[in-house]
């Protein structure tokens, strides 16, 4: 059994560099300075603009940031139709649905809205910034996530909604390939799995990395 659970941005850290995988995952090592909206101003903004999207979903709010206005009448429709937001998922080794925090966990996540009803299943995942080819194994992931707790439905569409961008794009997945997404996944969590040497993989992306020299945290890179 993993001992380690793991979600979709701890597989893409691991992908990216083993080391700050560890760093964050196992060590729990400090990391350096902290962001904030002078020093990461994109991510904060996403930040905000994810909460807007789920507090209108929620009904807290009726009116979207004017940046993202366009998207207003959409996701007040999503509401009307019952679409959930921050859906939570896990997963155990047997991809057996179990509590968030179980100890049993292996992989789990949140789908940003989820809508459900007799008809259709659709799982919308909302992102700022641009659009990044590993952003389909994301919908992979939470396609399957959602086949597996609606197995009453053979199909599921999602989408990733790029706001900035103003556009979508979508896959839909069946319930006939669940035992083939398994397998890929089996394998990317299995591999992130400890006792391992966790090697650098010093690259372009260090700039942005909490861990690095220059942020501040013990890694040399």
């Amino acid at each position: 059994m993993c001992s380690l659970p793991v979600s979709y941005s701890g597989i893409t850290m691991y992908n990216n560099c083993p080391s700050s995988f560890k760093r964050k995952y196992i060590l729990g090592e400090a990391q350096g300075a902290p962001a904030t909206r002078e020093t990461a101003p994109a991510m904060f903004r996403g930040t905000d603009l994810h909460e807007a999207v789920e507090s209108l979903l929620k009904g807290e709010i009726n009116q979207l940031p004017k940046e993202i206005g366009m998207y207003n009448d959409f996701c007040v429709g999503l509401r009307t139709q019952g679409a959930l937001p921050e859906v939570e998922f896990a997963f155990n080794e047997e991809w057996e649905l179990v509590d968030f925090d179980d100890p049993t966990a292996r992989i789990r996540g949140f789908l940003d809205a989820k809508l459900c009803t007799e008809e259709q299943l659709i799982v919308y995942e909302w992102k700022t910034g641009k659009v990044y080819d590993e952003h389909v194994f994301q919908r992979n992931l939470y396609g399957l996530a959602a086949l597996l707790m609606h197995p009453e439905h053979k199909k599921v569409r999602v989408i990733t909604t790029y706001l900035d961008q103003k556009m979508n794009k979508e896959t839909t997945y069946t319930s006939d390939m669940v035992k083939s997404y398994k397998w890929m996944w089996d394998r990317s969590i299995n591999k992130t799995q400890p006792p391992q040497p966790y090697p650098m993989r010093p690259g372009w992306k260090c700039r942005w990395c909490s861990f690095s020299k220059r942020s501040g945290g013990k890694c040399p890179n």
